[in-house]
């Protein structure tokens, strides 16, 4: 802890502006290296968001966990006419989210091989760097006007490197997934455009619980829409899988590692954290939600013949379980959503990752993704075998990996409250069964054809993203002895 904290004193300015403007800075930077070499964006890239990592890393170890309030914080008068300012801190449950948004974006970046990015190289790096300065502010910002500023900010690049650099049907991906985020984030603006006319200020400080129980109802509903949009959850969820499949492997990664993360955070900081009372009205029914959106997701993943697809229904169906935890407001599950959301966060990014290696390195070097054309891979291909049979145990939430914890918490916290939730045990048995069958149908069958593994350079970002999947299965105390008290705290205020 001391060499954390000497390390964040170094820094000029305050840590998280600082955290900020090194993306914002890099951006236009990695896009001018592009014109000059087109290695030269992707190694500086690696460089800025390893310092971004071990900053973070700094960070968490640098906070106090038995310090329930805001640490690190920075506040600069903005527009004060207007109540707005630049407000932003971490508590113990932002600085994870943090820490899960640099850590995935480095191993994105990683991932991002000369097989799946094409041409340009200094603007997809640009709007990746762009892109993190956005996750980063979501997570830190305190002032609800800066939160939709940073909200709206990763809309922008995602959307450019889906329809840039995505496959097949890349353009109407990115306008399906910009459709639907932005309804959900125009709901979200007038829930907070209506907390400002109630009270005058956009500071959530001021704001937390500092509504009657009817208004803080009608706000979570907003709040709700909004956060569901990015989840997703039913019936919202149909650009996700679009996206997913059309986008670069690497930008699914973030997509679903970091960018769903963003709903289920706002449901536990703009709902449980802000308006605890009005969350409490609406609990039964949000829990239901999660309910049927995970045993949708579930049983649509098991029809779907595109590995890729199948992986993003199945990350619908794994963040059913945030919403739950959050929904049912216990400790347990509060706890449970956020160690949830980690978990999910790496573990769905080692998918996406093996995913795209098969998508480039599979069926005599073209590439295919379709489960009835690959077979045999554990015998042609063992490297990329290894990897997604370990990547599946984590993924349907084998004891002794991360999911299992996540989800044990959820269901331990969520069925005391309302005990028809424990259905969600079916869901688990799904998931558990549909990556069996695609185990044994691709990897145990036999070879039909002649196929080319994975380089050792291309198991470097799934095989970094399975240390804290596995690390978090055997020590699950290093994140819920960080975010246990805030979890209690945040609790006993939804009554």
């Amino acid at each position: 802890m001391g060499l954390s904290s000497s390390l964040i004193d170094a820094i000029p300015i305050d840590i998280l502006p600082f955290l900020l403007l090194i993306p914002l800075i890099a951006s236009p930077i990695a896009y001018a290296l592009g014109k000059v070499n087109k290695r030269a964006p992707m190694i500086f890239t690696v460089i800025v968001t390893t310092l971004l990592f071990v900053l973070t890393l700094a960070l968490t170890f640098a906070i106090d966990r038995n310090n329930l309030n805001l640490q690190f914080k920075t506040e600069i008068e903005w527009v004060p006419r207007l109540g707005m300012s630049f407000l932003v801190g971490v508590d113990t449950i932002s600085v994870v989210m943090v820490l899960l948004a640099t850590f995935v974006v480095l191993c994105a970046t990683i991932a991002s091989t000369s097989a799946q990015v094409y041409g340009d190289e200094g603007s997809y790096f640009g709007f990746i760097l762009l892109m993190e300065t956005g996750l980063l502010g979501v997570f830190v910002a305190f002032d609800l006007m800066l939160l939709f500023v940073f909200w709206e900010l990763v809309l922008i690049p995602m959307f450019f490197l889906i329809g840039r650099w995505g496959e097949k049907g890349k353009t109407y991906a990115a306008v399906k997934f910009f459709i639907y985020t932005h309804f959900g984030s125009a709901v979200m603006f007038i829930g907070f455009l209506f907390m400002y006319s109630l009270s005058g200020t956009f500071n959530m400080l001021e704001l937390r619980d500092a509504f009657t129980t009817r208004h803080q109802t009608l706000l979570v509903l907003t709040i709700f829409l909004g956060a569901g949009a990015k989840l997703p959850i039913f019936p919202l969820h149909n650009w996700l899988p679009d996206a997913h499949v059309r986008a670069p492997s690497p930008i699914s990664m973030i997509l679903a590692g970091i960018l769903l993360k963003m709903g289920g955070y706002l449901f536990i900081r703009g709902g449980l954290w802000l308006l605890p009372r009005g969350w409490y009205e609406m609990r039964a029914i949000f829990a239901g939600v999660a309910i049927f959106t995970l045993f949708y997701a579930a049983l649509s993943a098991m029809a779907q013949v595109d590995f890729k697809r199948l992986v993003a229904f199945t990350s619908i169906n794994h963040m059913s379980f945030v919403l739950l935890g959050a929904a049912v407001s216990t400790e347990f599950g509060i706890s449970g959503a956020i160690y949830q959301m980690f978990s999910h966060g790496v573990i769905i990014s080692i998918l996406f990752c093996l995913a795209g290696l098969m998508g480039h390195s599979l069926a005599g070097g073209y590439g295919t993704r379709e489960l009835t054309k690959i077979k045999g891979m554990l015998t042609k291909t063992p490297r990329l075998a290894y990897l997604l049979i370990i990547a599946a145990f984590a993924g349907f939430g084998l004891p002794g990996f991360s999911g299992f914890i996540a989800e044990a918490l959820i269901i331990f916290g969520a069925v005391p409250t309302f005990w028809w939730t424990g259905v969600a045990v079916g869901g688990v048995v799904i998931t558990a069964g549909y990556f069996v069958w695609v185990l044994n149908r691709i990897a145990f069958s036999e070879p039909t054809v002649e196929v080319k593994d994975i380089t050792r350079f291309e198991m470097i970002s799934p095989v970094i993203l399975l240390i804290p999947a596995i690390l978090l299965g055997i020590f699950p105390e290093l994140i819920l002895g960080l975010v246990g008290d805030l979890a209690k705290q945040i609790s006993s205020t939804v009554r």
